[in-house]
């Protein structure tokens, strides 16, 4: 505890020291006279507002803080923000977690806990999420339930990306890049006024690495592939009107992980002596892993955004269509067979498709009440099949608790729901806002489990068996639940904005998807409940050189939907927990051309509850929740110059993540231990438009991992890439 206490002392000191803040600042116009921070602008409840302004904790990334970080995806920016970790099972897996608050459910009838959203359209698979940055305008991290405008998929947060719209003018970007393990990559991005109202916008990616990990046997290599994505954009303003269509697709084409058996306390000490022995001489990225590991992946999707400026209020109607599917295969263990006793081929695919209608009526923006009011329909489906085949020894299993089974699911998720929220300023320094929404979900699934030996090698293999047998299964469910959001703030001195909020999250009930029986798998979880009390500063001081931002804040869970594999077999259930933490962030105009700033948060996020799954109590109270590190913080400096007859820029970012658990179990196996990442960014820009860039990422060359799966006391991981570099030289005219 003194550890804790003296380390979140010693950041905080920090922070107010150097100015630490958010890794969000704009400098895309001229710089002025005296050194300033320029106002961020966010569109976090529907409309645009200094993020000053917004009374809640949010972060937010525009595109030059995304281009000198070299994100390529949300896992680039994600661990720069206040309170959150992402991890990947598989590329059609990510898990998101914001202040504790995640899930690692794959079932094709469920949803996430963290909304992700595309130009404001609600990404209902995990899968399709986890995209790669593409001629993107900004990102925007809200923290806490969304429950009022983002609904039923954001109970702990919502991550929003926004991309840029066509313009009325010519211009051209054209970018090639190359870097560590054989990478190599290209993007253009062409934006043409047609006519006096319309323009359009083309932008294109590819990109190939060679892969940074090593299946053993054969040198393959693992953790690559090549990635292609492309996006079309059409606007048309006419009068009152303005219509936005867009169409975007994408291909990923990668290879598997390499997993690494990481022994721990609990590790029996004859695993640990064959492990060491079957591992001599390898390093944490060379594996077992087969070298047929894949992941691939497709993704389409058209939107089309219309908006009407009547003389009372805006219209907005959003319509969207989205498809995608994936296939994976992943050696879950790492390790030869029989040389260690166990070995798990795990295969899925998935095919989803969704279509979901938005209607909106927005305030003006001289209204004396800001508000907002809309309905929303959501539907997809999914179906889903994962197989599992898995080959056992002594002392693990006997060599019949092997074998060959299969889950299939086909689910439909329908959702409709209504809001509104408004804002009301009085007594010139109040604003009183409320917001309520009502969402009603429907489900209906079918769920087959198979045992594909036909029961000749009795009993059916695990993670099936040995106690659970083939079935077919229908269920159906329906959820209906309100949320609200109340949040009072204050403006008691100019530019120090103070505020106390109350929001109530939901995530709907869901069906777990690899169940052992065709009880638990027609039997779904309840909803989630979570409320958050929570209290924040948000100022800017100095005459604007020093933003700080800071929020305290409680949450509440009742019945937090559970997942846990247990050897290979899937333990649902409901469970109860509380978090508490605090988040600081800012940022410090140094002088006209440095900026520093950072963050830090500290969390104590705990189960408050044992749960319950069929016959078995599962002794979770008190433990922590996963992904859920004490502190985290990060610091930046980042600058730039007038250099050689052109614009010299420059950054530099150290993240820091506390040690935290990867499931509800606490084992040390899944104990993630703590680490640093130094990411770098330089670049020159002609007057001409050409551009060269030069990146650095761990450059510490820091061992960590991004996953892990227990089993017989030992975590099968996947470590992230070791130090890697990368140049990329651009026009843009």
């Amino acid at each position: 505890m003194k550890t804790i206490i003296g380390k979140t002392a010693s950041v905080a000191a920090l922070v107010l020291a150097a100015g630490l803040g958010t890794p969000a600042f704009a400098q895309d116009v001229p710089q002025q006279e005296s050194a300033a921070l320029d106002d961020i602008i966010v569109t976090a409840q529907r409309r645009e507002q200094s993020l000053q302004d917004v009374p809640i904790a949010i972060t937010a990334f525009n595109a030059e803080t995304l281009e000198r970080t070299a994100a390529t995806g949300i896992q680039d920016i994600a661990a720069k923000a206040p309170g959150v970790t992402l991890t990947q099972f598989n590329i059609g897996e990510p898990q998101l977690y914001i202040r504790g608050v995640g899930t690692t459910s794959d079932s094709a009838a469920s949803d996430p806990s963290i909304g992700i959203s595309i130009d404001e359209v609600s990404i209902g698979r995990a899968g399709a999420s986890s995209l790669a940055f593409l001629d993107i305008e900004r990102v925007e991290i809200l923290r806490g339930p969304q429950g009022t405008l983002y609904g039923r998929n954001a109970s702990g947060g919502a991550l929003n990306v926004y991309t840029r719209r066509p313009g009325m003018e010519d211009t051209t970007m054209a970018l090639l890049r190359a870097g560590s393990f054989g990478e190599y990559g290209a993007e253009v991005v062409l934006n043409r006024q047609m006519g006096q109202d319309s323009a359009a916008r083309l932008a294109v990616r590819v990109n190939s690495n060679d892969g940074y990990a090593e299946n053993v046997p054969t040198g393959r290599a693992l953790a690559g592939g090549a990635q292609y994505g492309a996006r079309l954009s059409l606007l048309n303003q006419s009068g009152p009107w303005t219509v936005l269509g867009s169409i975007d697709v994408s291909r990923d084409r990668m290879d598997g992980h390499a997993r690494i058996p990481v022994t721990a306390s609990a590790t029996a000490p004859a695993f640990v002596t064959l492990i060491n022995g079957l591992r001599a001489g390898l390093d944490r990225r060379q594996s077992y892993s087969s070298a047929d590991n894949y992941q691939d992946r497709d993704n389409w999707g058209a939107t089309v955004r219309v908006e009407y400026e009547a003389d009372a209020f805006d219209v907005v109607s959003l319509t969207s269509y989205r498809d995608n599917s994936y296939r994976w295969r992943d050696n879950l263990g790492g390790l030869p067979f029989p040389n260690f006793p166990l070995e798990v081929d795990n295969q899925a695919t998935e095919d989803a498709s969704q279509f979901s209608q938005e209607f909106r009526l927005v305030s003006k923006p001289d209204s004396a009440i800001s508000w907002v009011a809309g309905l929303f329909y959501f539907t997809e489906d999914v179906d889903r099949a994962e197989r599992f085949i898995v080959r056992t020894g002594l002392p693990i299993a006997p060599p019949s608790f092997g074998g060959d089974s299969t889950f299939l699911q086909t689910a439909s998720n329908t959702s409709y729901a209504a809001f509104g929220q408004a804002t009301v300023p009085f007594g010139n320094i109040w604003e009183l806002t409320v917001g309520a929404r009502w969402t009603h979900d429907e489900r209906d699934i079918t769920q087959i489990a198979r045992d594909n030996d036909n029961g000749l090698n009795p009993p059916a293999g695990i993670p099936l068996g040995p106690t659970g047998t083939g079935y077919s299964t229908t269920g159906s469910a329906e959820f209906e639940e309100p949320t609200w959001k109340i949040a009072l703030s204050v403006e008691p001195f100019e530019d120090i904005r103070l505020y106390a909020s109350y929001d109530r999250g939901y995530k709907a009930g869901s069906f777990p998807s690899t169940a052992q029986t065709a009880v638990q798998a027609r039997t779904p979880l309840r909803s989630e409940i979570l409320d958050n009390y929570e209290i924040g500063l948000k100022s800017t001081l100095l005459d604007g050189r020093l933003r700080f931002n800071g929020a305290l804040f409680r949450l509440e869970y009742d019945d937090l939907q559970v997942y846990e594999l247990l050897g290979l077999t899937l333990v649902t259930s409901n469970a109860q927990a509380e978090v508490d933490g605090y988040e600081l962030e800012g940022a410090f105009a140094l002088s006209n051309s440095i900026t520093l700033g950072g963050s830090y948060t500290h969390l104590d996020a705990r189960y408050t509850s044992n749960a319950q799954s069929g016959a078995l109590i599962l002794p979770y109270n008190n433990l922590t929740l996963p992904r859920s590190p004490d502190s985290q913080y990060t610091l930046y400096a980042d600058g730039e110059w007038d250099a050689f007859g052109g614009q010299l820029a420059a950054r530099i970012d150290y993240q820091w993540t506390d040690d935290f658990f990867f499931d509800p179990s606490n084992n040390p196996e899944v104990l993630s231990p703590a680490h640093g990442l130094v990411s770098a960014y330089a670049s020159w820009e002609a007057d001409n438009g050409v551009k060269i860039a030069v990146y650095g990422k761990n450059l510490g060359d820091e061992e960590y991992q991004t996953h892990i799966i227990k089993n017989v006391g030992v975590g099968f991981s996947v470590f992230g890439a070791p130090r890697s570099w990368g140049i990329a030289v651009s026009r843009s005219f």
